[in-house]
């Protein structure tokens, strides 16, 4: 190539370049242009939506008509049957079993006075025998020195003179007598309950727990034979708060006489006995502030298959207490947790309104001030409720008060 043709090639390159960038410019307003256009034909000529104010929503909410009145107050608790009595049978003589019952065993039942086992009893037998004998020999003795005073006294009439020392009439042998007498007939009365005591005999209407001898063992007095319970009576000990027991009723003989009802499920059925308070133990337990009532369990007649609640079942019970006026019921989950309730006051409008408790219960409390007759009482949750927010009734027809638990 000549240095001519070179030299012409250099010259036409910066031409080039400004053709190229002025096309690029021209390309990007080109675009920008359309899309302006664009957008001004589309809203010009585009649909309009219609312009609406939102609907207002009203909270729809369910109330209840509050009533005041007199309340019947009953404390709730749970405990434990046990029986009444629990006897450790021992024995108070010694010798060979010879004869035992075949309820003498865990789970037999005996009545009153019936046998439960035998201890051999010729030893004893010879002792009572022994013991009328020298009962006899004393009585005899005793007439014998009674004959013979008689005998002094109308020797003395005869030859004495004077009156007779209580010697010659034989007194002091007459006295020894009749101790000898005395104690001859105790002897024969402990000879008589010896007798007695060789057979075991049940205390009361009662059950075996327990046994701890046979047919056949010797036992000496004090030795544990059986441990047994009553089966017709039957007491629950039951904890009561300190807070509960100010809604009992409370007599002369403090609480005793309480009713109580008692219920437990047993065989797939809520089972129920009456009973009452028989004693109140007193001291407070200080780690929970409760203190304990005893109840008296009554037999059921018409319960054919539990007419006593079984030993060591856990049952529940509901105590009788007294009557408070003028509370007015509301369910507790109406009462918020700085004691307000929400109510719907005129013209549909929310009222908070602050109230005083009287008792807080499972499913309801009982207001005793703050909660006017006929409020409108709302049962049912609100979001941010706001004094003055209006509201809409979900029935005009005002729902029943809650039954207390």
């Amino acid at each position: 190539m000549s240095d001519e043709n070179i030299a012409e090639h250099d010259v036409d390159l910066p031409e080039a370049g400004v053709v190229k960038k002025t096309a690029r410019w021209f390309v990007v307003l080109l675009v920008v242009a359309l899309g302006v256009g664009g957008f001004v034909v589309l809203k010009h000529t585009g649909p309009k939506a219609d312009k609406e104010s939102p609907p207002r929503v009203v909270p729809v909410v369910r109330v209840i008509t509050v009533q005041s009145g007199e309340k019947q107050m009953f404390v709730s608790t749970q405990g434990r049957v046990e029986p009444s009595h629990r006897t450790q049978a021992a024995s108070e003589v010694m010798g060979r079993v010879t004869k035992v019952s075949k309820q003498f065993k865990t789970g037999g039942e005996f009545k009153h006075r019936e046998v439960m086992l035998e201890i051999d009893s010729a030893d004893y037998v010879s002792a009572h025998a022994n013991a009328v004998a020298s009962l006899e020999d004393a009585r005899l003795f005793l007439t014998q020195e009674e004959a013979r005073a008689d005998q002094a006294r109308r020797d003395w009439a005869k030859l004495g003179r004077g009156n007779p020392s209580g010697l010659v009439l034989r007194k002091p042998q007459i006295t020894s007598a009749k101790a000898r007498v005395s104690a001859a007939e105790a002897a024969v009365d402990k000879a008589v309950r010896d007798l007695e005591r060789t057979k075991l005999r049940a205390p009361y209407d009662c059950r075996v727990q327990a046994t701890y001898t046979d047919l056949g063992s010797y036992i000496t007095p004090g030795a544990r034979l059986a441990d047994v319970y009553s089966v017709d009576d039957f007491e629950i000990r039951m904890p009561v708060t300190m807070e509960d027991l100010g809604y009992l009723e409370q007599t002369e003989q403090g609480f005793i006489g309480a009713s109580v009802t008692i219920e437990a499920e047993l065989a797939g059925q809520t089972r129920e006995w009456a009973g009452k308070v028989v004693r109140s133990e007193g001291d407070v337990d200080r780690n929970t502030m409760t203190t304990h009532l005893v109840m008296h369990v009554n037999s059921n007649k018409e319960e054919k298959v539990f007419p006593l609640p079984p030993t060591g079942l856990v049952v529940r019970a509901k105590i009788t207490g007294r009557t408070m006026a003028g509370v007015t019921e509301i369910p507790r989950s109406a009462l918020r947790e700085d004691n307000t309730v929400l109510t719907l006051g005129a013209e549909d409008k929310l009222k908070i309104l602050p109230v005083k408790l009287a008792r807080t219960m499972e499913k309801a409390v009982l207001i005793s001030s703050g909660l006017p007759d006929g409020t409108r009482l709302i049962v049912s949750p609100i979001e941010m409720p706001v004094n003055g927010m209006e509201l809409a009734v979900e029935s005009d027809k005002a729902m029943n008060e809650p039954n207390t638990p």
